[in-house]
C-alpha cells in the first residue's frame, strides 16, 4: 500500500512537471536592422574561406606563427576567460541537478540517562537509553512554474556567454600579437634607417671639418653638419626605447622571455595577404562579442521568468525510509523498519514589496542587455565598414608615401651633386636631407599599418579561424598537463639523495619552433657624439 501511495505521488507529480508552463516571457532575438553588405565591396565570396583560414600564416613568417601559438598556449588573459568558461559549467550543473530528487542518507547513533527527577528518567529507573538510526531521504520541489527550469536557462545561457568571451579574448590576443610584432619590425626599420643615417651624416661631418682647416667650408657649414648629425642621433634612444617596450608588451602576450624571441623578418620579406572581392553581412554571426551580447540578454531574459516564480508557492515532496533500535545487532530487522513521506508549500503573502522589486529589477536587467546587444551589432557593422576603409586608405598612402620617399631620395642626390660642383650652398643638401629622414620613418610606420590592417578584416569578421585557435589551445593545455604529469613521475622515481631531477629538453616540433635569442641584439654600431670643445 505504502508503495503504490509512493509510485502515485510520484506519477502525480511528474506529470504537474511535464505539463507546466514555465512563467515569465520566452526569448526572441531582437529584430536589428543590418547593411547588406559594405561600402566599397563588391562581388560574391565563398564564406568558407574566411571561417576557417588562419589569416596570419599567409604573411609566411615563421617567427610569427611561432609566437601566435605560444600565445595561444601562454597567455595569462586566455587562462582567466577559461576558468571562467569552466566556472560557467559547474553552474549549469548545479542549477540544473534542482530538477530531479535530490537523495541523502544519514546515520547516528547515541547513549543518553535520564534524570530520576524526571518523568521518563523514573520510568527508566536511571537506566542509559541506547539508540541507533540509519535513515535514506528523498526530496523534490515540484517546479511547477518554472522557477528552476528559468534559472537553468540563464545558466546556460551564461555559460555560452563566457565560452563566447573566451573566444572573443583569442582573437584579441591574437591581433595583439601580430600588430605589435608588426610594430616591432616598423621598429627595427626605423633603427637601421636611422643609425645608417647617422653614420652618414657624422662622415660628412667630419669631412667638413677636415676642409675647414684648409678654408675650403665655413665654420658655419661645420656646425650645420654637426647639427644634422646630432638631430639624427637625437632620434635613435627613442627608437630603442619604443622597441623595448613593443618587446616586452610582445613577451606578456606569448609567455615568451625578451632574450628568447625567435628570428624576425624584416617588413619588405613578408608576404600581403589577398583579401576577397565580397564579405557577406551574415559572416558577423560568427563574431564571439556578438554572441556573447546575445547570451547575455538571453540569461536576462530568464530571470525575468525566475523572478516572477517568487509570486507562486514552492511546492515539495519529501520521504524517508530506514531503520532504529536501541540495539546494534537489532537495527536492520524487520521490526525497526521505518518510513515517513511529507508534502509541503510555501508561498508569499505580504514581503513589503521584495518579490515585485525582484521582478522589476530583472525587468531593468533586460533592458540594459538588450541595449548592450543592440549596440554590439551595431558596432560589429562599424568596426568592419572601419577596417575596410582602413585597408584602402593604408594601401593608398602606402603607395603615396613611397613615391614621396622616392622624390625626396632623387632630390636629395639632386642637391647633393649641385653642392659638390659648386652651384648651390650646403643649406640646400641640408633641406634635402632633413626633408627625406623623417618621411623614411613614416614609411615604416605606413608598412606596418598596411600589413596590420589585413588582420584588423579578419578581427572585426570573426568566423572559424578563432574555433581553430581553440582547438590549437586545448590541445597546448593536453599537452602541459601530460608534462607536468610526466615531471612529478620522475619526481617520484628519482633517488632520495636527489634533490631535483633535470627534464629532458623538448625537441621543437620543427625548424621554425627554434628560438634565436641573438637575432633581435642590436648590433648595428651607433657612432659616438663627440664632446664639445
Amino acid at each position: 500500500m505504502k508503495r503504490r501511495f509512493l509510485i502515485f505521488a510520484a506519477a502525480v507529480s511528474s506529470a504537474l512537471f511535464l505539463s507546466s508552463c514555465a512563467v515569465g516571457p520566452d526569448y526572441e532575438r531582437p529584430v536589428v536592422p543590418v547593411p547588406e553588405n559594405f561600402r566599397n565591396i563588391h562581388g560574391q565570396v565563398d564564406a568558407s574561406n574566411w571561417l576557417t583560414a588562419r589569416w596570419w600564416r599567409q604573411y609566411n613568417d615563421p617567427a610569427l606563427d611561432y609566437l601566435v601559438s605560444k600565445a595561444i598556449a601562454n597567455n595569462r588573459t586566455l587562462q582567466q576567460t577559461m576558468a571562467n568558461v569552466e566556472k560557467a559549467a559547474a553552474q549549469v550543473t548545479v542549477s540544473r541537478s534542482s530538477l530531479f530528487p535530490q537523495l541523502s542518507y544519514s546515520g547516528d547513533g547515541g547513549k543518553a540517562r535520564q534524570s530520576l527527577n524526571t518523568v521518563t528518567g523514573a520510568m527508566m529507573d536511571g537506566k542509559a537509553i541506547t539508540t541507533y538510526e540509519g535513515l535514506a531521504n528523498a526530496s523534490w520541489e515540484i517546479d511547477l512554474w518554472g522557477r528552476i527550469r528559468r534559472q537553468t536557462e540563464s545558466a546556460v545561457a551564461s555559460y555560452r556567454s563566457a565560452q563566447a568571451a573566451h573566444k572573443a579574448a583569442i582573437a584579441s590576443v591574437i591581433g595583439s600579437v601580430v600588430s605589435t610584432y608588426f610594430s616591432i619590425l616598423a621598429a627595427d626599420e626605423q633603427y637601421r634607417i636611422d643609425v645608417a643615417t647617422a653614420e652618414s651624416y657624422f662622415e660628412t661631418y667630419k669631412l667638413f671639418k677636415l676642409r675647414f682647416q684648409y678654408g675650403n667650408v665655413s665654420e658655419m657649414e661645420v656646425a650645420q653638419a654637426r647639427s644634422q648629425w646630432e638631430s639624427a642621433m637625437v632620434q635613435i634612444p627613442q627608437i630603442r626605447q619604443n622597441r623595448t617596450e613593443l618587446i616586452n608588451s610582445l613577451s606578456i602576450l606569448t609567455g615568451i622571455a625578451p632574450k628568447a624571441m625567435p628570428q624576425f623578418k624584416k617588413l619588405d620579406e613578408l608576404s600581403t595577404p589577398v583579401i576577397a572581392a565580397g564579405i557577406p553581412s551574415d559572416l558577423l554571426t560568427q563574431r564571439p562579442d556578438i554572441i556573447e551580447a546575445e547570451e547575455t540578454l538571453k540569461a536576462a531574459n530568464a530571470d525575468i521568468g525566475a523572478a516572477k516564480a517568487l509570486y507562486f508557492p514552492t511546492i515539495s515532496l519529501s520521504a524517508g525510509l530506514g531503520y532504529a533500535s536501541d540495539e546494534l545487532h537489532n537495527l536492520f530487522k524487520s521490526p525497526s523498519h521505518m518510513w515517513s513521506y511529507t508534502g509541503s508549500f510555501t508561498g508569499p503573502i505580504f514581503r513589503w514589496g521584495a518579490v515585485t522589486a525582484g521582478v522589476k529589477s530583472a525587468e531593468a536587467q533586460q533592458k540594459a542587455m538588450l541595449a548592450a546587444y543592440q549596440l554590439a551589432v551595431a558596432q560589429a557593422f562599424a568596426d568592419v565598414d572601419n577596417a575596410l576603409s582602413s585597408r584602402e586608405n593604408a594601401v593608398i598612402e602606402l603607395r603615396t608615401k613611397r613615391a614621396l620617399v622616392k622624390s625626396l631620395q632623387e632630390y636629395q642626390k639632386l642637391a647633393t651633386a649641385q653642392y659638390q660642383g659648386g652651384y648651390t650652398g650646403y643649406v640646400t643638401v641640408l633641406q634635402a636631407e632633413q626633408s627625406l629622414l623623417p618621411q623614411e620613418i613614416q614609411l615604416a610606420e605606413v608598412k606596418a599599418r598596411a600589413l596590420s590592417s589585413i588582420g584588423q578584416i579578419y578581427q572585426s569578421l570573426g568566423g572559424g579561424w578563432i574555433d581553430q585557435a581553440l582547438i590549437e589551445e586545448e590541445q597546448a593545455i593536453k599537452d602541459l598537463a601530460e608534462a607536468e604529469k610526466l615531471k612529478k613521475e620522475q619526481v617520484q622515481a628519482a633517488p632520495e639523495t636527489s634533490s631535483s631531477v633535470p627534464l629532458p629538453l623538448r625537441k621543437p616540433d620543427s625548424p621554425e619552433e627554434i628560438p634565436n635569442p641573438e637575432i633581435n641584439s642590436d648590433a648595428v654600431p651607433i657612432p659616438v657624439a663627440e664632446p664639445h670643445k
